[in-house]
């Protein structure tokens, strides 16, 4: 290990234990706290870039580096002066920290995830200082100097940078993203996979529903989409394609799974806390709203492998499940999550429960039976906390850093109008309809959320689109679970699907057959941010029973039909009048929700009921498993 990989090392755990003790004693200011949490962050993503960048980009990493420091240093130092100052001006040496600042955020953002935010983030500063030279309704209003308005993008009192959701960054998700890591480096991992064995030897599917529980589990502490591909997707993927799945099936359902893991409670990605932030309600009440539909994703997650399965032929078992395993992480994993959930439950904030949760991970990790034992078992528990620290604040930092240059964005909406004026625009465009307006809005929010985490990818499209839906009449709570989760399905939508290009090359097949193969697999998913608009009572707590039966009859109903249509397959090989009835019943019970009229629902059930029966009189005697494929022996793969 190199001197700057050392540095970039003790200055991530340095961030770990500086938010954590932050959040227990709360010794400095929202504003002082939100000024050293970008600071980090542009520490943090100035090292890696210094330590894998070569050439003029690393010269310009580490000039990003300095200035941020430097700026850092001395904005906090003047954090009750920037306050006073917001809508009068800033001193020159103000003026010149925070511009440093702004560009090392931009700079830094477009190095570590590319170009979408960092551009749009310029976009929006050109926006915000020359919008008064366009003509026409876009036309901002002009700042009557730079420095006055400068102090909405430096003030330390809650706008600009350290603004809009920097807070939530710093108070929630950064911590968030330290509780994952330590979970995942305590072992619970190993927990997820055995889970799915167990699961696997009772459902027909094998690896495929170890895949989809163990990538479901982790995902909801992860909090990153393709972070999960790549942590369950290695052992998931093989394992499916030795058992008789197709290479881009098996990448597509790891994708899938992955991609549930960030709507499905207690945590959801995270997202959801930004969310509650928005909307002013508390976290347990979103998590507890969005269970119906986390629950319906999987499942329809779990009909597409009953598909995939007997489209296969033959799929071997999973391998049977080390129940020692289970029983020794299965106390280390419920624990902090039951601690997480009661405390939410109970009213406390969600930073001081996510602190006692990461204690509670912390106290069992020291108190396990094998720490104790040997020099060696202490010295390895010690070593996976600190791994967990590390790589917690060196994820929260990747997310701080686009959330600061969201921040930027977010400001220029609000100060300039543009969001109001934009959601006008969509309004119009839809002609005050409904569904126009929601399929302008997915398509929007799939395309902002190209190559974005989670976090980012919802913040973004509840920027500009959830105004849209407000304006013509949508429920708050509805149209940010909507807009949320098509962000988080950007991450297996081409044409960027960064889950699915992870999963391809595990899988060690093509991008597209992977990209089309998940997009098949998400034909449920897909109907399912439609309901909360359109039957809302999906997203009741506690959920009415009967009420809910039309409603997830016409999801069930929607996904055979669109699964049988893409795969071409239920039972047996459909034919082409059998797929073409299952074409027409998922579009009638897509047409039933928008509508509601029944006989839409009812015809599109019949022709379902219909097209299983001429299956089954077609279906060949039931095959046995196959035996896994060893190393010598070629693997079934049809």
């Amino acid at each position: 290990m190199n001197a700057v990989s050392r540095l970039a090392v003790g200055l991530a755990l340095t961030a770990a234990v500086y938010h954590l003790y932050f959040a227990y004693a709360r010794p400095l200011t929202e504003g002082e706290h939100a000024i050293i949490h970008v600071g980090f962050a542009t520490l943090l993503i100035g090292l890696d870039q210094v330590r894998r960048r070569v050439g003029m980009l690393r010269g310009l990493a580490f000039v990003c580096l300095a200035g941020s420091l430097v700026a850092s240093v001395y904005l906090f130092t003047v954090t009750e002066d920037l306050e006073m100052r917001f809508g009068i001006g800033l001193t020159d040496p103000q003026l010149l920290a925070g511009v440093t600042m702004i560009a090392a955020v931009v700079i830094l953002c477009w190095m570590e995830w590319g170009i979408i935010i960092a551009a749009l983030a310029v976009v929006s500063l050109a926006y915000f200082f020359l919008g008064y030279l366009i003509p026409g309704p876009l036309r901002a209003a002009k700042h009557p100097s730079f420095d006055y308005a400068m102090t909405f993008l430096i003030s330390s009192g809650g706008t600009g940078l350290y603004g809009q959701i920097t807070p939530i960054s710093a108070s929630v998700i950064f911590l968030f993203m330290i509780f994952g890591s330590l979970l995942a480096s305590t072992g619970v991992t190993r927990l997820f996979m055995e889970l799915g064995n167990w699961l696997g030897r009772i459902m027909r599917g094998g690896a495929a529903v170890t895949c989809v529980v163990s990538s479901s589990l982790l995902g909801t502490v992860t909090g990153a989409t393709v972070a999960n591909v790549a942590i369950t997707g290695t052992f998931t993927i093989p394992t499916m394609k030795k058992q008789g799945f197709r290479a881009e099936d098996a990448g597509a359902l790891e994708a899938v799974a992955s991609c549930g893991g960030q709507v499905l409670p207690p945590v959801m990605g995270a997202g959801a806390f930004i969310m509650a932030a928005y909307l002013g309600i508390s976290y347990i009440e979103i998590a507890a709203r969005a269970l119906v539909p986390a629950l319906a994703f999987y499942a329809s997650v779990l009909i597409s492998i009953f598909f995939l399965v007997r489209k296969a032929g033959k799929i071997a078992e999973s391998e049977p499940a080390d129940f020692s395993i289970i029983r020794g992480e299965l106390v280390p994993f419920l624990a902090p999550l039951i601690t997480l959930v009661y405390f939410l439950m109970q009213g406390y904030s969600a930073t001081t429960a996510v602190v006692l949760a990461i204690s509670s991970v912390i106290a069992i990790s020291i108190l396990r039976p094998r720490t104790w034992r040997s020099r060696d078992g202490f010295r390895e528990t010690a070593n996976s906390i600190i791994r967990g620290l590390i790589s917690g604040a060196e994820q929260g930092a990747a997310l701080a850093i686009i959330t600061a240059a969201i921040s930027l964005v977010a400001q220029s909406l609000i100060t300039t109008a543009l969001g109001p004026k934009f959601a006008s625009a969509l309004a119009g465009l839809a002609s005050g309809q409904i569904l126009p307006a929601l399929l302008l809005v997915a398509f929007a929010s799939l395309l902002l959320g190209c190559g974005l985490p989670t976090i980012a990818a919802y913040t973004m499209v509840a920027i500009m689109m959830v105004p849209a839906l407000k304006a013509i009449g949508i429920d708050p709570l509805a149209s940010h679970l909507f807009v949320y989760y098509f962000a988080v399905y950007a991450a297996v939508t081409p044409p960027v699907a960064t889950a699915a290009i992870v999963a391809s090359r595990i899988a060690e097949t093509s991008f597209w057959r992977t990209a089309w193969a998940a997009m098949r697999v998400m034909s449920g998913p897909l109907i399912l941010p439609f309901l909360f608009i359109y039957r809302p009572e999906v997203l009741q707590f506690p959920p009415a029973p009967f009420a809910l039966i039309e409603p997830l009859l016409a999801w069930f109903t929607a996904t055979i039909a669109f699964l049988a249509l893409t795969l071409r397959h239920i039972l047996v090989s459909t034919t082409r009048w059998e797929s073409a009835g299952a074409g027409l019943a998922g579009s009638l019970a897509v047409a039933w929700i928008v509508t509601d009229v029944d006989v839409f629902l009812w015809a599109a059930v019949v022709l379902i009921v219909l097209i299983t029966v001429a299956q089954s009189r077609r279906r060949p005697l039931r095959l046995k498993p196959i035996v896994m494929a060893t190393s010598e022996q070629e693997p079934t793969n049809r």
